[in-house]
C-alpha cells in the first residue's frame, strides 16, 4: 500500500465507507476479489456502507438485484445511489416539473417519469424544456441529430455523467455517456450540465441519506476524474483502487488520498488498524 495517510483509513470520525461500482466493486459481471470480506470488516468496525454510481441504466433496486446475483452480501438498508434516478431528482429541484425526452434506457425514463417529470418520445413533434442524456445503447446519427435541434429550439441539455468509459469484465473500455456528450458539445454551444461525479449531487445525496458530512466519510473509488475529483469538491477524503500514489498532484483540485491496486489490498490495511 502506497501514498499518503496510510494511518488514516480508518481515522477518528470515519462513520461512512462510499464505494463506486464499475470497476471497483465489479467489472462486468464478475464481483472483485475481496469485496465482500472489505463490506464485512467496515461493520464489524461499526462503519456504514453505501455505493454512488454513475450508472444511468438501472435503477437502484435493478443494480442491488444485480448485486446480489453477483454474491455481494449487500443489506437492505444500504443505500445505492445512482445517476438513473439522481438525475430525476435533480431536474424536479432545479427545474421544476419539466417535460422530457431521453437518450437512455427505459429505467431511466421511468425514473423520470416517476419523479413528476413528463416523458414525451422523440416521435413527439412537441418541443422539450429538457433532453436528458444517458448511457443510451442505441445511440446513432438520428439520435444525435435530434437532441441537437431540440436544444435548438429552446430545449436544456442534461448529462447523467461525464464518464467517457468505463472498464468491463476483460478489462474491455465500455463506451459511456460522456463520449455520447462530447458528440452533442462539438455542436451545441451551450453548457451541458452533467450531475454524476464528479458532480456534488450524487454525494450529497448519500450524506443525507446517512447525516454524515464530509469529513465523516470516505470515497473508494476507481475513477481518478469522478470519483476521486468528486470527493475532493465535497470535502471527503478518498481512496483510489487501481491508482498510484506518484499519479496524483496534490494540489487544491485532488482530495487527500491513499491508493491500492485492489480492494483485497484495502482489506489488509484496514485489519491492521
Amino acid at each position: 500500500m502506497d501514498g499518503i495517510l496510510e494511518n488514516s483509513v480508518l481515522g477518528d470520525g470515519i462513520r461512512v465507507f462510499f464505494f463506486d461500482l464499475d470497476g471497483c466493486i465489479y467489472f462486468g459481471g464478475v464481483l472483485a476479489d475481496g469485496a465482500n470480506e472489505l463490506l464485512a470488516l467496515l461493520r464489524a468496525k461499526g462503519v456504514a456502507v453505501g455505493f454512488i454510481t454513475n450508472n444511468s441504466r438501472e435503477t437502484s433496486a435493478e443494480i442491488r438485484r444485480k448485486l446480489i446475483g453477483m454474491g455481494l452480501a449487500i443489506r437492505d438498508e444500504e443505500i445505492i445511489v445512482t445517476a438513473t434516478e439522481g438525475v430525476a431528482d435533480y431536474l424536479a429541484e432545479r427545474y421544476g416539473a419539466s417535460s422530457v425526452k431521453v437518450a437512455g434506457s427505459a429505467s431511466l425514463s421511468a425514473a423520470i417519469e416517476l419523479r413528476g417529470h413528463r416523458i414525451l418520445g422523440w416521435e413527439d413533434r412537441e418541443n422539450a424544456d429538457l433532453v436528458v442524456v444517458g448511457r443510451d445503447t442505441g445511440f446513432n446519427y438520428v439520435r444525435l441529430q435530434q437532441i441537437v435541434n431540440e436544444a435548438l429550439k429552446g430545449a436544456r441539455i442534461v448529462g447523467t455523467n461525464s464518464d467517457a468509459s468505463h472498464p468491463g469484465s476483460e478489462e474491455e473500455l465500455v463506451p459511456e455517456t460522456g463520449s455520447l456528450l462530447a458528440s452533442v458539445r462539438a455542436i451545441v454551444e451551450d453548457e451541458i450540465e452533467s450531475i454524476g461525479k464528479p458532480h456534488p449531487y450524487l454525494y450529497e445525496i448519500g450524506m443525507r441519506a446517512y447525516g454524515a458530512s464530509p469529513s465523516e466519510c470516505v470515497m473508494v473509488g476507481d475513477n481518478l476524474m469522478t470519483d476521486i475529483v468528486g470527493a475532493a469538491r465535497v470535502g471527503m477524503p478518498a481512496i483510489w483502487v487501481g491508482g498510484a500514489a506518484s499519479d496524483i498532484y496534490l494540489d487544491s483540485i485532488i482530495a487527500p488520498v491513499i491508493s491500492c491496486h485492489k480492494l483485497s489490498d484495502l482489506f489488509g490495511t484496514i485489519v491492521k488498524q
